[in-house]
């Protein structure tokens, strides 16, 4: 597969005068960028060729192009809409290109994880257009076999994209983020999306409640998920109550919910913690895979503070199932099952020892039974 993205950056940005929607900034994770360079980076990230198309301010656009490394191509009649910068840049395409995304720059906070989810879809023969959808709703970037091409040459610059898609009988693929459906027309919309930018890296619970279903996990491991998150927050609440007394940083509670929410996203698999770990890492979810990589057994030295991964760790070991249960006899119940194995059921009494450790030190500084808290969470 040799896959470009067209992004479509030739637009006149009127209702954001006097500013201009390629080059406005945006404060992500590893620091401000273009929205333009924002998402360049996105597909060369994952292997994808961008190509940029531009039209109006066409110098400022190629140069910021050029900077990161994208290829131009210019729309001599941009004020013929949006079309005409897919026909521009359908044209511009190499004969080795099979698939090409098409990207409007003012949608910029596209995670990684959805262009992988299209391009593993697409990764098989004859695939139609695939049009990423979150909770059923369809958004960008679509994904079209380059054999689009010969549809979008044929038709006029006051053509339509919708028409070019439906002929072609796309697929929905359910995606676990919500900026495929965010752009900013507008400058309210930007400012909203200047707030979103720097979490670019963070599921929120929503998507990550999305993320089970998006991953067919079984129903009876997405209720343990979603009783975890919610015992996670429930810590995270108890022991932010705790610290504003002393006027520490509180944690982020819908952090610890997402976290909880996605810690078993990858149960079935060898070592199901390392590898959600590793799904986010390859995503470019750092803060993500650290949530979720170390669930099922950790230490902490104690002069470091307690963080929204260990509310998903402890939170973990005092929900079995869908229901809380005393932390111990979460791990009993698992020592009855390996009784015939010495060396599992000592390597389950060390886990539960380093869990009964950090416990005593959470009850400690939130002043609460964590028991308590967790039975408090799930009776809502």
């Amino acid at each position: 597969m040799i896959a470009y993205a067209l992004i479509l950056a030739a637009g006149f940005s009127t209702r954001m005068e006097p500013h201009f929607k390629p080059l406005l900034p945006l404060p992500l994770p590893g620091g401000e960028r273009s929205a333009l360079a924002a998402v360049c980076a996105l597909y060369q990230s994952e292997g994808v060729k961008p190509l940029v198309v531009g039209g109006n301010r066409a110098d400022l656009t190629r140069r910021e192009a050029k900077s990161v490394g994208a290829a131009f191509t210019l729309n001599r009649h941009p004020e013929r809409g949006m079309f005409s910068s897919i026909r521009a840049g359908i044209a511009a395409l190499p004969p080795e290109c099979t698939h090409v995304f098409v990207h409007p720059v003012d949608i910029p906070l596209v995670r990684r994880m959805t262009v992988r989810t299209l391009l593993d879809a697409a990764d098989v023969p004859d695939t139609p257009p695939l049009i990423p959808c979150y909770q059923g709703k369809a958004g960008h970037p679509p994904l079209f076999p380059a054999s689009v091409r010969h549809a979008v040459l044929s038709l006029g610059d006051d053509g339509c994209l919708r028409t070019v898609v439906e002929s072609l009988y796309p697929v929905s693929v359910p995606v676990a983020d919500a900026s495929i459906l965010r752009d900013m027309d507008s400058p309210g919309d930007y400012a909203a999306l200047c707030e979103l930018a720097s979490r670019q890296n963070i599921l929120s619970p929503e998507e990550a409640e999305e993320l089970l279903h998006v991953r067919h996990v079984q129903e009876r491991g997405v209720q343990h998920c979603l009783a975890v998150s919610r015992v996670a927050a429930r810590f995270a609440s108890a022991l932010n109550a705790a610290r504003h007394a002393g006027g520490e940083t509180p944690l982020s509670e819908a952090l610890a919910r997402a976290g909880g929410m996605i810690h078993d996203v990858c149960k079935g698999e060898p070592h199901h913690e390392a590898a959600a770990g590793a799904l986010f890492r390859g995503w470019g979810m750092e803060p993500m895979a650290r949530l979720v990589e170390d669930h099922r057994d950790m230490t902490i030295p104690d002069a470091e503070p307690l963080t929204e991964r260990e509310m998903v760790f402890l939170a973990d070991k005092f929900v079995r199932g869908s229901e809380a249960v005393p932390l111990r006899e979460r791990f009993y119940s698992k020592m009855a099952r390996y009784s015939e194995n010495p060396e599992a059921v000592a390597a389950i009494t060390g886990r539960m020892e380093r869990s009964e450790a950090m416990a005593e030190r959470m009850e400690k500084e939130c002043g609460r039974s964590l028991e308590e808290l967790a039975r408090e969470a799930l009776a809502k």
